[in-house]
């Protein structure tokens, strides 16, 4: 039995008194980066970084992350761990210096 009230227009745009003459987006607004992070609290340690890279190393990451079947995050992380193991830890503490001091 039907419900005389259903309206399958109503169910895929919203009722009627909701604003049908306010334009609707699905374009993100990504311009403001000051609230980008997706948890509630500023103590997380996680903190949002962004990179534009080549396509090509971008099918990369995704395609060995999910080989190793961890996250894209995960992945970069261990990357620059293994990077790191090539750095002793002197050499680490200056690179970070002098970075701090020029940006």
């Amino acid at each position: 039995m039907a419900d005389d009230e259903f309206n399958i227009d109503e169910l895929i745009s919203g009722p009627e008194e909701s604003g049908r003459d306010v334009p609707q987006s699905n374009t993100r607004n990504t311009s403001n980066t000051d609230h980008t992070s997706t948890t509630e609290t500023t103590d997380s340690p996680l903190h949002p970084f962004s990179v534009r890279l080549g396509q090509q190393h971008v099918d990369v990451i995704k395609a060995l992350a999910w080989w190793k079947r961890i996250s894209q995050r995960e992945f970069i992380e261990q990357a620059v761990d293994q990077y790191l193991d090539d750095i002793n830890s002197e050499e680490l503490k200056d690179i970070i210096t002098q970075y701090h001091e020029n940006n």
